[in-house]
């Protein structure tokens, strides 16, 4: 499956990960609320970002938010303001980026960050999910966006969450962690999801995304984690350098 890097640095700061960990087909960054370094700060900064990824090989990119994780335990209004200052910062960005395109396939994945340690509530969920997957994105008449989630099923509460509230797509996994291996030499396809006996076995969305290799867990010599999955038609698209 093709590859690509997470990283909570800027890409004009990492993007020699590629001649190391090998060319990435998409880049995914954080957005608004976060306490990572975003994209969305300002134009001519997010065309920084866009020019960096273009740059490294990659033509797509996948937008994720980590709101303040105590929040995540909170009410369903707290995760419907969550995600509405999510989705202002992806029309942020995809403003100022003019060849950074909505993809073809009228599915974005639009990534939650739920740590590890972090239990979330279902109402938080609900409020985060039910915002995003029925924002009408420009008021053009269409529905783009689709809650996913990141997280470690196997230590977190995740799988029963979204399983309860309902309205999650997909699973991005952080299990299991196969150090060693890089994006021109990937593992093979074995990541832990909400059926993986010994993890949760209660059911739950499938994973198509696995970051297996975690830059702390690692020690990876650039600020980058690794994954795996086949996500670029439904992330944004670059159509040409910006």
């Amino acid at each position: 499956m093709p590859g690509g890097f997470d990283t909570a640095s800027y890409v004009y700061d990492v993007s020699g990960a590629g001649s190391v960990y090998g060319t990435p087909t998409y880049w995914i960054r954080y957005f608004s609320p976060s306490p990572n370094g975003t994209v969305d700060q300002s134009g001519s900064h997010a065309n920084a970002e866009c020019d960096a990824i273009w740059d490294s090989g990659a033509r797509y990119l996948s937008p994720i938010t980590s709101p303040l994780q105590s929040r995540l335990s909170g009410t369903s209004a707290m995760g419907q303001a969550d995600a509405q200052t999510f989705v202002s910062a992806l029309h942020t960005v995809y403003s100022a980026v003019i060849p950074l395109q909505i993809p073809t396939s009228n599915v974005l994945y639009c990534w939650l960050d739920q740590e590890q340690s972090t239990s979330m509530s279902t109402g938080y969920w609900s409020g985060w999910a039910g915002y995003i997957n029925t924002n009408d994105w420009s008021g053009q008449g269409y529905y783009p966006l689709y809650a996913t989630l990141y997280c470690n099923p196997c230590a977190s509460n995740a799988c029963t969450t979204v399983n309860t509230a309902g309205g999650c797509y997909h699973i991005w996994t952080t299990q299991p962690q196969k150090c060693g291996y890089k994006l021109s030499n990937l593992p093979s396809w074995a990541p832990s999801g909400c059926s993986t006996s010994g993890c949760h076995t209660g059911g739950g969305p499938t994973v198509n995304l696995w970051q297996f290799a975690l830059h702390s867990y690692c020690s990876l010599t650039y600020n980058v984690d690794m994954d795996d999955g086949d996500i670029g038609a439904d992330c944004f698209y670059l159509s040409s350098r910006p």
